[in-house]
């Protein structure tokens, strides 16, 4: 896929070697499916995901179907999954009720996005430490700073990342 701009799949799934992918590019696709399938999504939802990190350009639903070879229906919900969690966004063209999605493609971003879901989780935790006794409140007081200290080193790279990125400009 030079310019993303993929011919029809026949098959349900990105196939290497056929006319629509490359190997390496349905490798890619397929990988990121069963990365996102551990993370608790359904596969299509990953696969989804690393097809749009592939395109330089939004693209719609009947495109999707088209190129993936899956139902609209499950990509349907497969983008608004990836829209929950901030992995790509939707956009309309001029004059089209047509809703194109992208991947949201900066690093960044998707650090802070999981970073999100880790501070809820360490809220969470936090939450149950009043509650629990013994074992347990020790088990979750240093869960819960684990992840806060996750959160703040994962802000604090952002930040220095974005810094480099800004001087290199």
């Amino acid at each position: 896929m030079t310019d993303h701009d993929i011919t029809p799949d026949a098959g349900p799934h990105p196939v290497p070697g056929s006319d629509g992918f490359s190997d390496a590019e349905a490798a890619f696709i397929s990988e990121m499916g069963s990365l996102m399938e551990r993370w608790g999504l359904p596969q299509a939802t990953g696969r989804l995901f690393g097809y749009l990190l592939l395109r330089n350009k939004p693209v719609d639903l009947d495109t999707m179907t088209r190129e993936l070879g899956q139902a609209k229906s499950g990509l349907s919900v497969a983008a608004r999954q990836l829209e929950a969690w901030s992995l790509v966004r939707r956009s309309t063209r001029a004059g089209s009720r047509r809703i194109d999605y992208e991947a949201v493609g900066d690093l960044q971003h998707l650090l802070l996005v999981n970073n999100a879901h880790m501070r809820k989780f360490t809220e969470t935790l936090s939450s149950g430490i009043p509650v629990a006794r013994g074992e347990a409140r020790d088990r979750l007081a240093s869960l819960a700073g684990l992840f806060s200290g996750y959160v703040e080193q994962t802000e604090a790279l952002v930040a220095a990342w974005e810094a480099r990125r800004a001087a290199a400009s």
